[in-house]
Order: C-alpha cells, then sequence, then structure tokens
C-alpha cells in the first residue's frame, strides 16, 4: 500500500549547464520541477535508457512511463527511439557494443523505431502535470527537459521523488543504492536492464520503502533542503556531510579540464559533501567526472584510458557512473551558490 508522506524538500532544483551545444544553449538552467518526500496517490513511474549520460549530446534510444494509482497500475507508454546513426567498420549503426552489452538494445531494435521528435507530442501529453517518481530520477528529467525543448519547445517542469535519494534515507547503512542493490535487500527479482522492467521494479522499491517509513516511524522532515556553498568561500566542512548524496562516502575521479572552475575547488565539494576523490579509476572508484566532454563525445572515437577503463569495470558489475561536468554540477546544484 502506498502512503501519502506530508513533507516535501524545500526549493526546486536548478541545474547549471555549461555545454555549448545545441540542446543545452538553448536553456542555461532547466526550470525543473521541485525534488518532493510527498507521494500523491497518482503518479507516473519514468525509466530511461541512453546512449550515455550527457544530455548535450548523448540521445535517448527507450522511454517508458507506467502510471499508477493507488499503487495499481493504471496504464503505460513505451517506445524506443532512434538515435543519429553513425558509421563503424563501414557500417551504419545505431548504438555501439558497449550500450548494447549495457542496456541488451541492439541496433536491429532501434533500425525502424520512431524518433524522439515523433513521440514527443504524445509522450508529453502522457506526462502532462503527472507527480514523476524515478531512480535516480534527475538523469531521466534532465534528458525529457533538454529533448522536449529542443522538439517542441515545452518545458518539463513537472515535480518529482527519487526513490535512490529515499533510499539513502530509509537505509542509510545499506553500502550501495543502485536498483540491483534493493533487489536484493527485498527479494525482488531482478530481470534484464530495460526501461519497462526498470519502471515496474522501482514502484515494488519504492511500495517497499514507504512500508518501512510507516513501521519505523521514520520522520522525513528531518531531511532539509542541502546546505549551500559560495565557490569563494569553500573549506573543509564535515557539518556539511550529506550522508542521502550520491556522492557521499563515494570515490570520485576527475580527468580532463572543467570549464566552470578549478579541479580543486570541485574536490572541494565533493570532499564537503562526504565523498572521496581519487587520481586514477580503481576497483574503489563509483564517479569518473570528465572535464570538456562537449567537445569529446563519449560514445565514439578517442575514449581516454581512464574512460575505457571505467567502462570495463562497469561491465564487470562495478558501482561506477561515467559523467560529464555539465551532469557534474546538476548533481551539485543545490550546493553551489552562482
Amino acid at each position: 500500500m502506498i502512503l501519502a508522506i506530508e513533507f516535501s524538500l524545500n526549493g526546486c532544483s536548478i541545474t547549471v549547464d555549461s555545454s555549448n551545444s545545441s540542446k543545452a544553449s538553448m536553456k542555461n538552467k532547466r526550470n525543473k520541477g521541485c525534488s518532493l518526500l510527498t507521494l500523491p496517490k497518482d503518479y507516473i513511474v519514468i525509466d530511461l535508457e541512453t546512449t550515455g549520460l550527457n544530455p548535450s549530446f548523448d540521445e535517448i534510444i527507450e522511454v517508458a512511463c507506467v502510471h499508477f494509482a493507488d499503487g495499481k497500475e493504471v496504464d503505460n507508454f513505451h517506445s524506443y527511439v532512434q538515435p543519429e546513426p553513425f558509421d563503424e567498420d563501414g557500417k551504419t549503426v545505431y548504438v555501439d557494443d558497449f550500450i548494447t552489452e549495457l542496456t541488451g538494445i541492439t541496433n536491429e531494435m532501434l533500425q525502424n523505431a520512431p524518433k524522439f521528435k515523433d513521440i514527443a507530442g504524445p509522450l508529453f501529453n502522457y506526462l502532462d502535470g503527472a507527480f514523476i517518481v524515478g531512480h535516480n530520477v534527475n538523469f531521466d528529467i534532465n534528458f525529457l527537459y533538454d529533448n522536449f525543448i529542443s522538439t517542441i519547445g515545452k518545458e518539463f517542469s513537472n515535480d518529482y521523488m527519487d526513490t535512490m535519494r529515499l533510499a539513502r534515507i530509509v537505509l542509510p547503512d545499506l553500502q550501495h543504492h543502485r536498483l540491483k542493490d534493493l533487489c536484493k535487500v527485498f527479494n525482488i527479482t531482478e530481470t534484464q536492464h530495460r526501461a519497462m522492467n526498470d519502471c515496474k521494479i522501482t514502484q515494488e522499491i519504492l511500495s517497499q520503502l514507504l512500508s518501512i517509513v510507516e513501521d519505523k516511524q521514520i520522520d522525513l522532515s528531518i531531511h532539509k533542503a542541502y546546505h549551500k556553498v559560495s565557490l569563494a568561500s569553500l573549506k573543509s566542512n564535515v557539518s556539511l556531510n550529506d550522508k542521502t548524496h550520491p556522492f557521499y562516502g563515494k570515490h570520485c575521479v576527475f580527468t580532463g579540464t572543467l570549464k566552470k572552475f578549478l579541479r580543486k575547488d570541485a574536490a572541494q565539494i565533493v570532499c564537503n559533501i562526504g565523498g572521496i576523490c581519487d587520481d586514477n579509476v580503481t576497483k574503489k572508484t563509483n564517479f569518473l567526472i570528465i572535464g570538456g566532454l562537449e567537445d569529446n563525445p563519449l560514445v565514439k572515437d578517442g575514449k581516454s584510458g581512464k574512460m575505457k577503463k571505467a567502462e570495463t569495470l562497469i561491465l564487470k558489475g562495478q558501482d561506477l557512473q561515467i559523467i560529464s561536468e555539465e551532469t557534474f554540477y546538476d548533481l551539485l546544484s543545490d550546493y553551489i551558490e552562482e
């Protein structure tokens, strides 16, 4: 049974976007909805599969949405999405082997799929006004926001709940809070990593988490909005640690030149949150943050040694994400005063 929890995080999520790409240049800040811990009776769980982690140049290849009311499925929306093709050894392809191995989505599945512009209108209408739920849902919202802006000129500003953040609050002693980690905790059978499957798993995990909130009478109201930190006055301060943030207790590695500020300042923010900064990608690495990613697309040629090593570790099951500078800022948007 889904409970209505009467608390919301203060403030709406605003994203710093430093990309020069056509998608990102349309809007320097995403006018996204608010991140809430209040769940209405009626909501839509979403999940995307993409060619990478940066909405400035990576593309959506699968969309899944499931509408729930009182915890029961009402209807759903699903579509593969054809990205821009590229040449690989004389063949026209849509995704590389890494993405196929990670998602199970093949070039054959995408060959006759619609482009995002063809589904943008129906998808926006399906989601319009709905409360959104997802696991690490800022990722999905950023991709949808930028693609809706670039295709139909509409902002995706729905309020939302992130089940990963809720899981960090409810299960603080759990080392990792990925879907597969939570599936193990709740004895949920994990199926292939695909958008529709992930939506239904997210719903089941949400129900389990809210049951724990009720049983243990967890007071979500103590989890206030993030502390904002001025870049000009950064100091190491454990009082700013946020145990619910994705970087807390995680090993982060930077590579490339950051455009917004010095690497040491970026590392200082991570340390303030409670993260750990390392020089090289290892079996302990959880995040690889890449500067200048907009000028060197991740899914094409020219992958750095750190990127290749990170991809290999990801395929071996390591809890590791490769993120761009833009995505890094988005994760820190509640901590940085502009």
